[in-house]
């Protein structure tokens, strides 16, 4: 499990879990973008976006969750 996260948002990917849909990346590229280590940017965009973004995962491999 991999884990990315700011003041406001966790995200964590499960590689095991990707079906490589590339929802996640045609979505919202500036967090999520193969090309770039780490692959994904949790300060390229909103919780919200990010949280809206995630939600569209068919396979569950993204995960999130609010800071408190």
């Amino acid at each position: 499990m991999q884990e990315y996260k700011n003041a406001e948002i966790v995200v964590r990917f499960n590689p095991k879990a990707c079906e490589h849909s590339g929802v996640c990346v045609r979505g919202l590229h500036a967090v999520f973008d193969v090309h770039a280590r780490p692959w994904v940017n949790v300060n390229a965009a909103t919780a919200d976006a990010i949280e809206a973004q995630i939600a569209k995962c068919p396979s569950g491999a993204l995960t999130c969750e609010r800071v408190r």
